[in-house]
């Protein structure tokens, strides 16, 4: 087994990843995407990962739920303030060093409050 190496700070202060780390994620997400057009939703799907660890994953759930906030960036991000909620972190300083892995540019719903949660 390969060891793997630990993420690198960026200018800004997130984090770079390398590319098999990129291909990995979205590889998830494209999955997760399937499964959505499977249950006959839009195909989108997002993960966040913070320090290597999927925080928070979602598909677009719209038509399952008949709620139309039901994006994949939503249900990720309920996901992940649960994550923060049971390991006692603040949401904010892990929403700064997660990375975003979604395989579609995210809406002004899902962008806005993504960038809320910075």
């Amino acid at each position: 087994m390969e060891a793997e190496a630990a993420p690198t700070p960026a200018p800004g202060g997130g984090c770079s990843v390398s590319a098999e780390e990129i291909e990995k994620w979205m590889e998830e997400a494209m999955q997760m995407a399937k499964e959505a057009l499977e249950s006959i939703e839009v195909p989108v799907g997002c993960l966040m990962v913070y320090n290597n660890e999927v925080v928070g994953k979602g598909r677009n759930e719209v038509n399952q739920t008949k709620n139309a906030t039901r994006h994949a960036e939503m249900v990720a991000i309920d996901q992940a303030l649960d994550w923060c909620r049971r390991s006692g972190r603040s949401p904010s300083s892990v929403f700064e060093h997660t990375a975003l892995y979604v395989t579609v540019e995210p809406c002004i719903m899902c962008a806005a409050a993504l960038r809320l949660m910075t």
